[in-house]
């Protein structure tokens, strides 16, 4: 696993979910899925017709998710804390119990429900549609952002990533939180600001886990936190789960990134975030211009000349090397042997 590789992808991760434009898209998205409920209500036959008791709920939502935005445009991001005010995780709350009736054609057919018999008499197109329009309101990864709250009074917040299991997590829901771009931008340096378990977070932002044996920035294990909210704990690893139990250790964290956005009261062009560039693999093409002038080498080497190389083994570790200095190895990839290539001036 490459710890900086992973960095990059979860800060990017975690700006794209903290963003305006992805709340607002999804607010939309929303307002489809709505519309095309109501009509289903108001034309579909009995056996086909999604149940009515979700309405309330969906306009709830579509009051709350207003709020929220107007809030978040001027910087506040109290929007996500677990409290009254918090408009956009009460809403994404509403809007998951409004859509909460329409399921699947494999949950129909084997989840019968209180009395044993499906929802829907036959799983038709139309349903299928409506639950496209479901998957598609879904803020899959709105979890990255919320105030982590303890499942019981006595009980401590728990970070929602507590560890350095980003490549694992990702194997399993990466498709859920949306297409990642090819290459994602490195993370700032790290500040000099900490905040402990049970502190009331200062600052807005992306922070990190401070490792004694790493050094700043040498960890993949990031979380968006609120200012104001109360510093979370981490889970004990030397303990499974237990029903009725917390196993926890007090943490560490240290600001990378303070999250100023929206403060001038000016949105950016956030477009990357819903459809980032995803660049194809180098061709082969590539390879062959690269050799023919003379740019090859194995990791481990000296780099035979100053300039910029890449290696198809990583594809965000495309950097300016100097002759002399070592090339690096990444054994973990799934490519094969680390070869790096020099890019034609």
């Amino acid at each position: 696993m490459n710890l900086q590789y992973n960095r990059h992808r979860l800060f990017w991760l975690l700006q794209k979910w903290s963003s305006y434009s992805v709340w607002a898209h999804y607010a939309r998205q929303f307002d489809v899925f709505v519309k095309a409920y109501e009509e289903a209500l108001a034309t579909w036959p009995e056996g086909e017709r999604p149940p009515e008791y979700n309405v309330r709920f969906a306009y709830k939502a579509q009051d709350l998710y207003p709020k929220g935005l107007a809030v978040l445009a001027k910087g506040d991001r109290s929007v996500w804390r677990e409290r009254e005010d918090g408009y956009l995780g009460e809403a994404q709350g509403a809007a998951f119990r409004a859509m909460d009736g329409v399921t699947s054609a494999e949950i129909n057919k084997y989840d019968g429900g209180e009395r044993g018999v499906p929802l829907y008499t036959v799983w038709t197109p139309r349903l299928e549609k409506l639950r496209l329009l479901k998957e598609a309101a879904t803020p899959e990864g709105a979890f990255l952002v919320y105030e982590q709250r303890p499942t019981y009074m006595d009980w401590h917040p728990v970070t929602m990533i507590g560890s350095e299991g980003l490549e694992e997590y990702l194997a399993h829901n990466g498709a859920e939180l949306g297409p990642l771009p090819t290459v994602c931008p490195p993370t700032p340096e790290p500040t000099t600001v900490l905040t402990e378990s049970g502190d009331t977070v200062s600052t807005d932002g992306i922070w990190e886990l401070v490792l004694p044996h790493r050094a700043p920035g040498e960890t993949d294990c990031l979380n968006y936190f609120v200012k104001g909210a109360v510093t979370p704990w981490i889970d004990d690893p030397n303990y499974g789960y237990e029903p009725g139990k917390q196993h926890v250790l007090p943490a560490t964290w240290r600001l990378v990134w303070e999250d100023t956005r929206y403060r001038d009261g000016v949105i950016p062009d956030e477009s990357a975030y819903l459809k980032p560039a995803v660049e194809p693999a180098p061709g082969p093409e590539q390879f062959v211009e690269a050799v023919s002038h003379g740019g090859r080498c194995e990791a481990g080497q000296p780099c035979p000349q100053d300039g910029t190389w890449w290696t198809p083994a990583r594809p965000d570790a495309r950097r300016a090397f100097a002759q002399g200095e070592m090339m690096p190895n990444f054994p973990d990839s799934n490519y094969g042997a680390t070869i790096w290539y020099r890019e034609a001036e």
